[in-house]
């Protein structure tokens, strides 16, 4: 498909999306959610739960259907379906990094920092070069929920200027049936590219009322990613075997609850770069980031306390303490002619102990509702590397933070604010061979959201919120032979304005029909930009005065009998910007043709994008299918088959905020699983 004609397509798709407000496709329901409709996601925050139309942010959730659909193999196929979230990596399960409205990984830097990614509530951060950022098993995940803007920095950590990816995993009540004590699910599946094979086993144990517990085991053959010429672009050959185990116990009106997550990848003759590939003959004839014998772990493990007594609306507390570990550890291949430098050879790891204590408080009045969550927290975070390197410099970074989020609605108006202080310092490791000294920087986070409700069907929202992202170890003591850390490196200053709708309603364009839609708005000032300078004689991490990012994202759904159709906008500029992502609009169609068939259809057009460097990355169109069996009664009952085909087209491709490429060509996917 030629540039024009994704542009035409593009700018159609926005048009009729405005016009006829169809959107994403149905979520996964929950049928406590206030006011709810089958189209409204339910958003967790502090307070009371809200749908998304009720919430003054920008969010998408994404929820067992949507999983089901996708079928994910690695994280990354999940967020691809989410308006302003792009990858910045590539289609292997190691190369995943993420940007949202163009803050996040770019395989080079620490711009990781600029996006939270939360497990469970726990935050995983990993930066070392061309490795990715996250890793973890997709079959685990119940939903993923997508906060986009730094409005989500008061309860989920500072320097969020992209927003928080919160995944949550599954617990005993999505395996176990009402009115039984165990329950569980087994599942197989393969798909063609990347080449990969799942064996998974997820319990469900709930004895007695006030105890139960989860017990998963998965288990990935992972293989190389091809383009759609056949050509492998990334080669990931690894046995990936991934635990989950959960326990909570009740006493009373208090809680104790425990959790561990385990990733252990190891292959042979892996590519050194996970996010790009080899990259043959990029620099000179027969240069090669290398292949390697690497191993990925990654593990989370967390203690909780919890007291919500029913007696005392002003007291619902948990104390959280938590660990978390990523590493990768890369040894030479067998192949002489792809040797990987000896400077990225060895163990590298992120080791982070952290104490949460928080309380959300009912402070609500005559007339009004008002909660307000208060809470602080300390940690520690160790960066190492077993062979001392200039381009990964260790370092220890120790900090605590304090803050206080309202919620308060009167009537048809709801006033969020919230302010966040953390204080944090920095210090290299003896290993670091550079002139480098303590840093320590502190940053203030005010917010203000608020959303008026004009009627029944529509609302009306704004925020202002001021972030600062501190900088990273890896930012302060990076260089080399001819590059120097910047010991005036300062904090970026992000000042982020939004503004919006939201719709909600029934029976517009037929009897029975629901729809929802939401449009966001959003201009982000940053001060003190943190760039990578390059080489030369030169601070290797700079700051730029000041840049700017704006766009939008338009999202809706629309529900008519058996029907879901769906689409989304994403539109985002800015000046000088590297990881800007395409604009795109999303299209799906599903149709649900009896109580056991579901049919459906994706839809990605993307527009071209112009690269600072004068690259010009050309617009695409992808599309996928699926479709899922599940009976629900007779013999095969509790079965389920879920079929499908990514980039049926077989397209050539490349996303705008990729530094590699190209994108992965056509893959098959099919799994089988059983509920018990």
């Amino acid at each position: 498909m030629s540039h024009h004609s994704i542009r035409a397509a593009f700018l159609a798709g926005t048009t009729c999306l405005t016009a006829l407000c169809l959107g994403l496709p149905a979520y996964a329901q929950d049928t406590t959610a206030p006011a709810a409709t089958l189209l409204d996601p339910l958003v967790l925050r502090a307070g009371t739960p809200k749908v998304a139309s009720e919430v003054p942010q920008s969010v998408s959730v994404v929820g067992e259907k949507e999983f089901d659909d996708i079928a994910p193999i690695h994280i990354g196929e999940v967020l691809d379906t989410v308006p302003g979230v792009a990858g910045t990596g590539s289609g292997s399960f190691f190369g995943q990094g993420f940007n949202i409205r163009g803050f996040g990984a770019n395989g080079l830097a620490g711009g990781e920092a600029g996006i939270v990614q939360l497990i469970d509530g726990e935050e995983k951060y990993y930066e070392s070069y061309r490795q990715g950022a996250l890793f973890v098993e997709p079959d685990f995940l119940r939903q993923v929920e997508v906060l986009r803007g730094p409005g989500s920095s008061t309860l989920y950590g500072a320097g969020a200027l992209g927003g928080v990816i919160a995944m949550e995993t599954i617990e005993a009540s999505d395996l176990i049936e009402d009115g039984k004590k165990f329950g569980g699910r087994a599942k197989i599946g393969i798909a063609s590219n990347p080449d990969s094979v799942l064996g998974s086993l997820a319990l469900g144990w709930r004895p007695v009322a006030d105890f139960e517990g989860v017990a998963a085991f998965a288990w990935r053959k992972l293989g190389d990613t091809k383009d759609s010429e056949g050509n492998t672009t990334i080669r990931s050959d690894s046995n990936t075997p991934n635990l989950l185990l959960k326990a909570k116990k009740t006493f009373g009106d208090q809680y104790v609850a425990f959790s561990y997550q385990h990733l252990e990848a190891k292959g042979d003759n892996q590519d050194f770069d996970q996010m790009h590939g080899a990259q043959k003959d990029l620099y000179y004839p027969g240069f090669s980031w290398g292949v390697g014998d690497i191993t990925t772990r990654d593990q989370t493990a967390r203690l909780v306390w919890g007291w919500n007594p029913a007696e005392n609306r002003y007291i619902d507390m948990t104390a959280t303490l938590s660990y978390t570990n990523t590493m990768k550890d890369v040894q030479q291949g067998d192949d002489p002619a792809e040797p990987i430098m000896t400077a990225f050879l060895g163990k590298r790891d992120y080791r982070l102990w952290k104490f949460k204590l928080d309380n959300t408080a009912d402070i609500s009045g005559a007339g009004y509702e008002h909660f307000l969550t208060t809470g602080a927290e300390i940690w520690k975070q160790d960066r190492s590397s077993s062979v001392p390197s200039s381009s990964h410099p260790e370092g220890y970074t120790n900090g605590w933070s304090v803050f206080a989020l309202s919620e308060i609605t009167w009537d048809k108006l709801t006033v969020n604010s919230g302010l966040r202080y953390e204080r944090q310092r920095t210090e290299p490791k003896d290993s670091v061979s550079f002139d480098a000294e303590d840093r320590e920087f502190e940053a203030v986070e005010p917010q203000i959201a608020a959303i008026y409700r004009l009627n029944d069907a529509w609302s009306v929202f704004g925020s202002v919120a001021f972030v600062n992202r501190i900088p990273t170890v890896d930012e302060l003591y990076d260089g080399s032979m001819v590059t120097n850390p910047n010991p005036d490196l300062k904090d970026e200053k992000g000042k982020n304005i939004e503004i919006g709708t939201s719709y909600t309603g029934s029976s517009i364009l037929a009897e029975g029909d629901q729809a929802v839609m939401k449009l966001t708005l959003y201009r982000n000032h940053i001060d003190d930009m943190i760039i990578r300078a390059g080489a030369g004689p030169m601070a290797y991490y700079t700051n730029v005065e000041r840049a700017y990012l704006r766009g939008g994202e338009l999202e809706a759904s629309y529900l008519l009998n058996d029907w879901e159709l769906g689409a989304a906008v994403t539109v985002t500029e800015g000046v000088d910007q590297d990881n800007l992502q395409n604009n795109r609009v999303m299209l799906q169609a599903v149709w649900n043709a009896n109580e056991a068939w579901r049919l459906g259809a994706r839809s990605t057009l993307a527009a071209g994008r112009d690269k600072p460097d004068g690259e010009h990355r050309a617009g695409y169109g992808v599309h996928d299918v699926f479709a899922s069996w599940s009976p629900q009664s007779g013999i095969a009952e509790g079965i389920e088959v879920h079929m499908g085909v990514d980039n049926v087209t077989d397209t050539d491709y490349t996303p705008a905020s990729w530094l590699g490429g190209p994108a992965p060509g056509r893959n098959f996917k099919l799994s089988l699983s059983r509920s018990f």
